[in-house]
């Protein structure tokens, strides 16, 4: 009997949660927030309730750490997940660009919630964009 595959979602959640709360006191900004949601999606669709809390926790630890509202990233994704998953579905075939497309539009989700709260500061974008490249090569080989 073959055994099935399934990524250690904890663990990853785990270190994730770890990475934010270290690496905001060193100033090194690493949030994981695609990775985060993927698990949030997959969790989901699996009806797994207690990684559904797990990755709410774990959107409350990255919440805090950048100073933002509680529950405003979650809000965010579950919006995406809600609405703009099921209409951009129809649209493409192929879910590996699917999942990019939706890295990337929680991340512009969150620019506009920190530009809500931060002034203007071109390094933050560049802080998103290595943050969109990790979460994808982490999405793409492990997830």
């Amino acid at each position: 009997m073959l055994k099935v595959y399934t990524p250690p979602y904890i663990t990853m959640l785990i270190s994730v949660n770890i990475m934010n709360i270290f690496f905001s006191t060193y100033f090194i900004t690493l949030l994981l927030i695609g990775v985060t949601f993927k698990i949030l999606t997959v969790s989901i669709k699996e009806e797994r309730n207690l990684l559904i809390l797990f990755s709410i926790i774990t959107f409350l630890v990255i919440e805090n750490s950048q100073g933002l509202k509680i529950f405003s990233l979650t809000l965010s994704a579950m919006v995406i997940y809600l609405f703009i998953v099921p209409r951009l579905k129809n649209l493409f075939s192929s879910t590996v660009i699917l999942d990019f497309i939706y890295i990337f539009i929680l991340y512009i989700f969150f620019y506009i919630l920190t530009q809500s709260y931060i002034a203007f500061d071109l390094s933050l974008i560049t802080i998103f964009l290595m943050n969109f490249f990790i979460d994808i090569i982490i999405i793409g080989l492990v997830l």
